[in-house]
């Protein structure tokens, strides 16, 4: 009898569960369900969600991370979206953004360098009694193969046949030590740091043929050098590559005539191609104008020489009172900042510094150009605090930048007279400079400009947006010790100028 009436009860709930199932299928007929509408994401939405998901990426999950965006499309510098905007962070070559506007302000766009060609004593019979002079004026520049050309036959035509003295360097516009001292051992003698001279010459970087045979110590043939670099001698500790790709480079103090090769090169090569520092400039210029001398006939009896490492006998010969021949001179300022900004180059950027240090300190040093830049834009009403300058290019790991600042001074730059020419230095997305091959394809090719930073686990980029619907950014991202590779960096960063430049 339980049975039957459990049975029962099963039947009677079955059935009234299928008279509200009809009841409700009837009721949604009635009232059919509205759709809800899904919004869609805009290229901000895209670009806020992109940011966040970077700071939650993996790869930066011991790193330091800094953006700031701006919107100064009405004239006025108004917050888009910033995050830890006053970290101070390792800049890479983004510090080149503090220098080179500096540099148009302080020294003018217009401003070039001069290179002058000097003697001293008398001309008698043909004979020079006394000696030539190379004197720099920190042209980074200098060392045209038609200069010396142009210069050896301005000798000729004073009737000069012979020179009793010495064909001299004068590097003395800049100071003795060229080098920034925060600069990294291991990269000392890498041609990206070729430091700026008072006579910088040939970029102040040489290039070397190897012997793959010729191990130990010795003297390397003139032949073998490109400028020529008398008494340098090298260790040669090349191997050959086993599985792994060639690769040669120098160690050694960049100012001593001694250095050592290291590192690989492919199995079978006897001979291998090597680039390093010219370790004395000013002296590797006299001797250069030396040779080219000889050559149009004209004969010079002392050694070349830089004036402020030359010998006893050649420094009792030097009188004070020069008489200049001709002179060569640089590009112009706003020349010399689009090259830097450009191509990211380091010497270009250290000579700017020290030509500021030098127009505001009368010091050539590269401590006094940053302590110049530092004050310039503190006196523009940038705050300074967390701002540390330790070279003019981004090279040394002890600068410090933040995001805020690099804003302000691109914000300050739209309001500069020489604003056209440091905006058009800043390598173009997809076009030019060191960006040309990024972003190509997409919103930001041809509307994103920027300064761009690299360095062991440094990535950054800073600059200045059109964006799709016209509006103007500025920005500033600094990446500091992630852990993914640099092109995966790179990748990640150029979604967010991507999003920017995409923004309606």
């Amino acid at each position: 009898m339980r049975t039957y009436y459990f049975i029962l009860l099963v039947l009677i709930a079955c059935f009234m569960i299928s008279c509200q199932n009809r009841e409700s299928r009837k009721e949604t007929a009635k009232h059919p369900a509205v759709p809800v509408a899904v919004k869609k994401l805009t290229a901000m939405d895209t670009l806020l969600l992109d940011l966040e998901n970077l700071k939650k990426d993996t790869a930066l999950k011991h790193a330091s991370l800094s953006y700031h965006i701006t919107d100064y499309s009405n004239g006025n510098q108004i917050p888009v979206v910033t995050y830890n905007a006053d970290m101070s962070l390792v800049p890479a070559s983004v510090m080149k953004v503090l220098t080179t506007a500096a540099a148009l302000e302080i020294l003018g766009e217009a401003r070039s360098f001069r290179t002058s060609l000097q003697y001293d004593g008398m001309i008698e019979n043909r004979i020079l009694k006394g000696n030539l002079y190379i004197r720099g004026g920190g042209d980074p520049t200098f060392g045209a193969p038609s200069t010396f050309e142009r210069w050896a036959r301005a000798v000729k035509d004073l009737g000069i046949d012979s020179i009793a003295g010495s064909v001299i360097g004068d590097p003395r516009a800049f100071s003795r030590f060229s080098i920034p001292a925060t600069w990294t051992w291991g990269e000392l003698l890498l041609p990206y740091c070729a430091p700026a001279s008072g006579l910088t010459y040939s970029g102040n970087v040489f290039q070397g043929t190897g012997h793959k045979n010729k191990k130990g110590k010795y003297k390397v043939a003139a032949e073998d050098l490109e400028p020529e670099i008398p008494g340098l001698e090298v260790e040669n500790d090349i191997a050959d590559a086993e599985g792994a790709p060639a690769e040669t480079f120098l160690q050694g103090n960049p100012v001593a005539l001694k250095m050592s090769i290291q590192g690989t090169v492919e199995k079978g090569n006897s001979f291998f191609p090597y680039i390093g520092v010219i370790p004395d400039p000013a002296m590797v210029a006299a001797n250069d104008f030396t040779k080219k001398l000889n050559l149009l006939g004209v004969r010079v009896g002392g050694p070349p020489a830089n004036i402020e490492n030359a010998d006893s006998a050649i420094l009792s010969s030097v009188q004070k009172e020069r008489i200049g021949i001709c002179a060569a001179f640089s590009p112009s300022v706003a020349a010399l900042v689009t090259l830097t900004n450009i191509h990211s180059n380091n010497l270009f950027a250290e000579d700017l510094s020290k030509q500021i240090g030098l127009a505001i300190y009368k010091s050539g040093h590269s401590e006094s150009g940053c302590k110049a830049v530092l004050q310039f834009w503190k006196s523009k009403g940038i705050d300074t605090d967390g701002m540390f300058l330790y070279d003019g290019c981004g090279v040394s790991r002890y600068d410090g930048v933040t995001c805020r600042q690099l804003a302000d001074i691109l914000f300050y730059m739209t309001r500069s007279p020489s604003f056209t020419t440091f905006y058009n230095s800043l390598p173009l997305a997809g076009v030019s400079g060191t960006l040309a091959k990024y972003m190509k394809g997409t919103k930001a090719e041809g509307n994103l400009r920027a300064k761009t930073g690299s360095i062991s686990r440094v990535k950054s980029y800073s600059g200045y947006v059109r964006t799709a619907s016209g509006k103007r950014f500025i920005f500033a991202i600094l990446v500091n010790n992630f852990t993914c590779s640099g092109p995966e960096m790179v990748k990640k960063l150029e979604k967010i100028m991507v999003d920017m430049a995409s923004v309606k």
